[in-house]
């Protein structure tokens, strides 16, 4: 009975690998699609491509809050004729980056030192409490912080690489309900799980300029997969008289965070425009299962709860496109394209995050109001393809039926510089009388 109560409880709750990655918030980069893999021109290239660090000069310094929405409609299948669409409730999510960078020259050869930290990350869901799929996922908090510590070096002007250490942490509180045998019929019990956990990984890159006097930049960034191990614990609101049935309990719960390998051009066909291509390839295909070991004991085998999940994703990709207009000396417009094809197997979907290929739009820009200050500002929206939900025999999801979603992101970020290093303006000469 409790492998089954655990089973149904939280294995339908866990990550849909293709909503859980987000886009770079980083106002310039979200703006242009980000594409921006070969075009990194501040302290967040400790982030998308490290080795752009030895590119700059001086101190420069990047923080970029943002708010973050998304979205469920749920369609019941024929077989459910009468039962009405269900929309999830809004509930805002508010990504923040901050970055900090210093650069230089050794021996003559260009370096750069980063920090910082973003959420490459997360999802929340928040379908209402009554809806048909309350016994596959109610609601949904989870956050997938990242922290970096990344160093780029110039080897010559034509070739520059890069790399460091990378710290993801996850968070979540999930919620589910249960139906549950009582006075009259059933009654609905809801349990909670809450975990978080962490995993070191690393980052290399590669920073190419083919023709140092030409401005085409090639860029490649690839970040090393992370098995994050969460630990954390289950409590079930059930009528007194069943608890002793349902014990709350400690779990531990692997949760994969993919390789991701990006790759971009970027080009200015002219000085004030810049053109930039991507291609990220998610590594999903590592997240085929979840392992979800318990503290009780399984009546059926005398051992310590165990259950692992298929779930058989396959690696995704995306493909980027951004461009960049300097109006005047003071003032960027940017826009962005891109195509998310996504891994999800809707055989074995469940509605705990938004998932299915997108298309996403960006438009944004960045004003200069005074030297080595810029303001930026972006807006992001992807509309999800329509998901057809078929749970295949061993899926722990049994909700048929189709799924039309969407997400955005608004950020806003100020970027400060300051270069000792940069030639003194020279005074003018006092006019003789």
């Amino acid at each position: 009975m409790k492998r089954l109560l655990v089973a149904a409880l939280l294995v339908p709750a866990l990550a849909q690998a293709g909503g859980y990655s987000i886009p770079n918030t980083i106002p310039r980069d979200l703006a242009m699609g980000d594409a921006l893999v070969a075009a990194q021109d501040s302290a967040a290239a400790a982030f998308r491509n490290p080795a752009s660090l030895s590119r700059l000069s001086g101190l420069d310094l990047n923080l970029s809050p943002g708010i973050l929405g998304n979205g469920s409609t749920w369609y019941p299948p024929s077989s459910m004729a009468g039962t009405a669409s269900v929309s999830t409730n809004f509930q805002a999510a508010y990504p923040v980056a901050a970055f900090l960078s210093w650069s230089g020259k050794i021996a003559g050869h260009g370096y750069g030192i980063g920090i910082g930290a973003n959420i490459p990350g997360g999802g929340n869901v928040y379908w209402p409490a009554d809806w048909p799929g309350r016994y596959e996922i109610q609601t949904v908090d989870r956050k997938l912080y990242g922290g970096y510590l990344t160093l780029g070096f110039e080897i010559i002007p034509q070739i520059r690489i890069g790399g460091g250490l990378v710290y993801y942490r996850a968070t979540e509180k999930l919620t589910v309900a249960k139906a549950l045998p009582g006075p009259g019929g059933t009654v609905d019990g809801q349990a909670t799980l809450a975990d978080s956990g962490g995993q070191v990984s690393w980052d290399a890159a590669l920073d190419i300029q083919p023709v140092a006097s030409y401005p085409l930049k090639i860029g490649l960034d690839y970040k090393q997969q992370a098995y994050m191990g969460l630990t954390g614990n289950v409590n079930l609101a059930f009528p007194p008289a069943l608890q002793p049935l349902y014990p709350n309990q400690s779990i531990t719960h692997t949760l994969p965070f993919p390789s991701l390998f990006n790759v971009g051009v970027s080009w200015n066909p002219i000085p004030a425009v810049e053109i930039d291509l991507a291609y990220t390839y998610e590594g999903y295909a590592a997240y085929q299962t979840d392992t979800f070991n318990g503290t009780s004991i399984d009546p059926s085998t005398g051992k310590p709860l165990s259950i692992t999940v298929q779930r058989a994703y396959s690696n995704s990709s995306v493909f980027r496109l951004g461009a960049a207009w300097r109006v005047i000396k003071e003032l960027e417009l940017r826009g962005g394209l891109l195509r998310d094809v996504s891994g999800v197997n809707p055989n074995y979907f469940n509605p705990s995050l938004p998932d299915g290929n997108v298309w996403g739009g960006s438009v944004g820009l960045g004003w200069d109001p005074v030297k080595d200050l810029t303001i930026s500002g972006a807006f992001f929206y992807a509309w999800f393809d329509r998901l057809v939900s078929t749970p295949a025999a061993d899926s722990f999801s049994s909700l048929a039926g189709s799924f039309d979603s969407y997400a955005w992101i608004v950020s806003i970020g100020v970027q400060w510089h300051w270069d000792p290093y940069a030639p003194k303006e020279a005074k003018a000469e006092p006019k003789p009388n």
